[in-house]
């Protein structure tokens, strides 16, 4: 299993797709309002999605346990895991992480992507118009992440 794209979500960026490195650029947009806002969409069927890639690309590949990390702490926040309960806290970990790249399950993996479909959601809800400049959307994005942390109480 890798990570996904739902087909709505380049056509929505399709003006400033070619502005990024790699498809996973894309992916990682999405899928930061997801973990701040703790959404998940689950609706999304396999042929409305793209595989994108199985492993993280490029300059996500040094990051890539970091974005394992942010899953978990989100995860284990959404789901009112306290840090302190190690049993809870283990048994979590280990259905979602493995030692070798991308360091996520199926399991893992389909998770993330859930967030990253719900964060797509959020985009689309939260901003007037797809963007159709990368200068302009940069600026609302930035925005709009702000908003959601002073939204959110864990970020």
């Amino acid at each position: 299993m890798g990570f996904e794209l739902r087909q709505d979500t380049r056509k929505w960026f399709k003006d400033i797709e070619k502005d990024y490195s790699t498809l996973f650029d894309i992916y990682y947009v999405c899928l930061m309002p997801g973990f701040i806002k703790r959404r998940r969409n689950t609706e999304i069927k396999s042929d409305s999605v793209d595989e994108i890639t199985r492993y993280f690309p490029d300059a996500f590949r040094s990051r890539g346990k970091l974005l394992v990390g942010l899953l978990i702490d989100t995860e284990l926040s959404r789901l009112g895991i306290d840090l302190q309960e190690r049993t809870s806290v283990y048994s979590r970990i280990s259905e979602l992480v493995i030692t070798t790249p991308p360091y996520l399950s199926d399991t893992g993996v389909k998770l993330m992507n859930q967030y990253a479909h719900g964060g797509f959601d959020v985009l689309c809800e939260r901003m007037d118009e797809r963007p159709r400049s990368l200068e302009t959307f940069i600026r609302k994005y930035y925005r709009l992440i702000q908003d959601l942390k002073e939204d959110s109480q864990n970020y």
